[in-house]
Formats: structure tokens, sequence, C-alpha cells
């Protein structure tokens, strides 16, 4: 009954909610496959109440929250991932306590939480394909005892025992994705040295890629097909960033560096303009109320930074994820802050929404006229589920501007299958199964979403097998 009290909002506004005490992640994907994205924290646990573990909530699917569901554990994680490693259905939450990675999956209402060793005093932790059989590993890595490790999933519910390789360098921050295209994820591992440690058939290669980083993110910032890397170190008053460019043949070369002139804790890359190209949005520190973003130009040329300000309520601890919550097809941002004064709230979740036009506001932008076009247009698609290709259908009435993209169940967009205007009538078109890499995506649930004429009218869920 607690728990479903501290639902209620802490303001006029619907996009800022009272959650339970000591929040330390949070994460967004569509956990009850409807069409839209929900919202999911981690706690630790409170000395006040004597809970933490995992709090869900409902998207209305127009950016309304409300409270779905609580799962009592242990954990003071503050990293948290969402998606399919031991169901093939509902995402799995997987999160950390300890040495152990916890994963929580969901069949029909019926939860069961996994747990899998990892090592001792586990910093941060990751997850990958990184021996290319279908199904996500883990890998972590430790700043006290100086090593990495990979624990391997094998696909009917269990890991193997940890593989550990030792460094000489106290690690900070680990990012795991694909960095040569040969199927594969790769590591980036950063801290006062940093490195790129390339997974292949015969066992790992490393090479060394910069001194003095803290956070790492991989992504394909030139849109060319390949991923990049991008480093951000802190020295409190200042901030340094670094772009290394894919050269092809394992090379990455620095393309580009910038300074922030203001201290920051950590950043998300995330296309929010929709032009296929990854911008970055840092966070100042704690006691701050600023986040910094930046677009991307194209050509490794990141452009001035915007300044987002919201109100602080005396901040002790924040953290962010990014996704399309009210469904305009716009990457909005998601905040949840842990306050020193309980008096004020709790523990916050803000809602900042995305508007394409690079304002970001309190109130979701999916308007009347938006929700009456969907309940009056048609969108199937078949077979669903497939294995190699689905056709789209659709009837419009009159000419109009169609926009049909297919999008993970964490919001990134995945595919653009059509962004055109076609006559009335009705319409099919058909999806192979590859991303805008034209890169076959893995067997996982998607959201397929039609637009016409700047609305979003209707989306499907489909799923890959």
């Amino acid at each position: 009954m607690l728990i479903t009290f501290l639902a209620f909002t802490v303001a006029d506004t619907r996009s800022i909610y009272n959650i339970p005490l000591e929040a330390k992640a949070v994460c967004a994907t569509d956990y009850d496959l409807d069409g839209d994205i929900d919202i999911i924290t981690e706690h630790g646990i409170d000395e006040e109440t004597n809970w933490g573990g995992i709090y869900i909530m409902k998207n209305d699917s127009y950016g309304h929250f409300s409270f779905m569901d609580s799962i009592f554990d242990r954990t003071a994680g503050t990293v948290m991932y969402t998606d399919t490693i031991l169901s093939k259905k509902i995402p799995d939450i997987v999160y950390k306590n300890n040495g152990y990675v916890l994963i929580l999956s969901n069949e029909d209402g019926n939860y069961t939480h996994n747990s899998y060793y990892m090592g001792s005093n586990i910093h941060k932790f990751n997850i990958g394909d990184v021996d290319d059989n279908g199904h996500l590993d883990v890998v972590f890595i430790s700043h006290l005892d100086e090593y990495w490790g990979v624990i391997y999933n094998q696909g009917d519910g269990s890991f193997n025992a940890p593989e550990y390789f030792e460094l000489d360098y106290s690690p900070i921050d680990i990012a795991c994705d694909d960095l040569n295209s040969d199927g594969r994820d790769d590591l980036v591992i950063v801290g006062i040295n940093s490195e790129i440690i390339f997974s292949t058939e015969t066992g790992f290669e490393t090479q060394f890629l910069q001194e003095n980083a803290f956070n790492v993110k991989i992504a394909d910032f030139d849109n060319d097909g390949d991923n990049d890397i991008i480093t951000f170190a802190d020295a409190y008053v200042m901030s340094f960033v670094y772009m290394f460019e894919n050269q092809g043949n394992n090379t990455f070369n620095v393309t580009n560096s910038f300074n922030i002139y203001e201290g920051c804790s950590n950043f998300i890359v995330t296309d929010f303009n929709n032009d296929s190209l990854p911008d970055a949005l840092f966070a100042t520190y704690n006691t701050e109320g600023e986040y910094l973003l930046y677009y991307n130009l194209g050509n490794f040329q990141m452009g001035d930074s915007m300044y987002i300000n919201i109100d602080n309520y005396n901040v002790s601890w924040k953290n962010m994820c990014c996704a399309d919550m009210d469904g305009n097809l716009y990457t909005d941002i998601i905040i949840t802050r842990m306050v020193f004064d309980t008096t004020i709230a709790p523990s916050i979740v803000e809602i900042l929404f995305n508007d394409g036009h690079g304002n970001f506001v309190l109130n979701p932008l999916t308007s009347t006229h938006d929700i009456q076009l969907k309940d009056k247009i048609s969108f199937n698609c078949y077979p669903n589920p497939f294995s190699t290709n689905t056709t789209f259908e659709f009837t419009i009435n009159q000419t109009s501007h169609i926009e049909i993209s297919i999008y993970s169940l964490q919001g990134k967009l995945v595919k653009s299958l059509t962004n055109k205007k076609m006559e009335g009538g009705t319409h099919s078109i058909v999806w192979g199964g590859l991303n805008n890499a034209s890169q076959a995506c893995k067997p996982d649930p998607y959201i397929a979403y039609l637009k016409v004429n700047g609305s979003l009218v209707q989306s499907i869920k489909l799923i890959i097998i």
C-alpha cells in the first residue's frame, strides 16, 4: 500500500512523479508489450520503509504514468538494463547486487529471480553478444581488484563460470558493442588507461585507446554503418570529450575533441532530432540542475551546448535514460533523483518531453487530434511473429505524408521503412528484418509506428523469431 501511494505526482504537471526512497537507477522499455514505453527504477533498501527493489510505472500510451508493480529485492546498484536475455517475450530486468548479476524475468505475471556470480568488488557491468551465439552475455569490471571478466550465456537459462582478465590499471567504465561488424560484440574499458578489447574466434585482442577517461559510449556517430567511440573525463571544474572515428581494420583515430567548461557526472548518447546522428547529453553534478545537450552536426562536429534546466530539489543522487515516452517519435529524457529532504519528495522521476525542435517541456506532446487519428486508422502486419520478412498494410483516405519506423523496446530507432507522400488507398510495405545499417536484427520484440502527416496514429508489436 505504501509503494502504491508514492506513485502520486508531486506537482500539478503529470510529468513529475514521487517514487519510493533510495532511487539509484532508471531505464525505459515496453515492459507490458502494449506499444508504448514504460519506466523501471531500481531502489536500494531504505531504513525508514525497509523496502528496496524494482518499481515499474505503466505508460497510458500518451506519456502519463501510473503504478504497475513493485518487486522487493536487496539491491544497491546504479546500472540497470532491460533486454531479452533469458526470456524471448517480456524484457528481462538486469541489475547487480555485490558480485552477482541479477536477472528478473516475468512470465504472465509470475516473477523469477536468477542470480549469476561475476566476481569480487564488481564496479560496473554491461551486456552484449560477445561470442556471437545469439544470446546476450555479461561483461564486468572490478575497479578495486583491477580486472575485467565475462560470463557467457548458454541460451538455456545458464551461464558459464566467469572468465577473468587482469588489468594494470583501475577500470571505471565499460561499453559493449560490435566495433568491426563481425557479429561479435567488442569491449571498450576506460580508466587511467583505456583500451579496446576485440572479441575473436580464438580469444581477445587488446588495443590501447587513450589515457584518462571516466565514461565511454559506443555509437555510429557519422552514420556510415560502423560504430565509433566517445569518451568523457571530468576534472570537477571542466570535462573533456574525445571522439574516435572507426577507420576500419580495427583502427580508431581521434577525430574531434572538445571541452565542457563545467563538471559533469555522466552522459548519454542518442538521437534527439531524428537525423540519424547520435547526439550527446551530459549531466552536471548532483548539486546542479543542469543538463547540457550537444547536437551532432555530422562529420564528428558537435554544435554549441544547449542548457536544459530543471528544479534541483536538493539532490543527493541522480540518474537518467532516454526514450520516446509520449509517442511523438522524438526521444525524451527521463531523470530519477534521490533527494536529501524527504519532506519535498522521497525520490522523483521527471520526464522532459522533446518536441523535436530543441525544446524539452514538462507535459506530453501527444494531442487530442493525434488520439482521434489513432482510433480511426488501421495498421496491420503479417505474418507476426516472423523469421524472414513481414508485410505492413495500411489504408489512407487521401494523399498524405507517411512514415513507418521500427523501434526497439528501449525506444531506439532500428529501421526507417518509408518517409514520403503516398496517394489515398491501401498500401503495403515489406520489411526483411534489416536495420538501417543493412544488418539483420536479432530475434526480439520490436514496435512499428505509423505516422500520417506528422501525427503518430498507430503502433504494432511485432516479434522476430
